[in-house]
């Protein structure tokens, strides 16, 4: 399982999402109760979108998830512009340079997709 974001809510509470993946998908889960699954490849769809190449000075470690061929990785780094450190996700795809985005964005843009199809398929959609 792995981390993808931690927030506090409207309300004060704690929440985080979380992921893991059967390699096909990746079943995303929240601590508010939202959940579903999306498939592997809309995750890539999404990381190319907001990703961005990841500095070659820049270690790839921390918690790690495969995801069918791919890896996604959770990483905390403090960049000298930023006054704290902040979590990202990176998407590593085979042959390919390696996908960094700030993980909260990353993260709601997986939590839309997740409640829009969800909503879809009990809707019939």
């Amino acid at each position: 399982m792995l981390l993808l974001d931690e927030r506090i809510q409207a309300d004060g509470a704690h929440s985080c999402t979380w992921a893991t993946s059967d390699g096909d998908r990746v079943q995303i889960r929240d601590d508010s109760g939202a959940s579903g699954e999306l498939a592997v490849d809309v995750v890539d769809h999404v990381m190319r979108r907001y990703g961005r190449p990841l500095d070659d000075d820049i270690a790839i470690d921390g918690d790690a998830l495969r995801c069918g061929r791919y890896t996604l990785r959770r990483l905390h780094h403090h960049a000298l512009v930023d006054a704290e450190g902040r979590d990202y996700l990176v998407w590593q795809r085979p042959g390919e340079e390696p996908l960094v985005c700030v993980a909260a964005t990353v993260t709601a843009a997986l939590r839309f997709l997740m409640d829009k199809f969800s909503r879809g398929a009990a809707s019939g959609i």
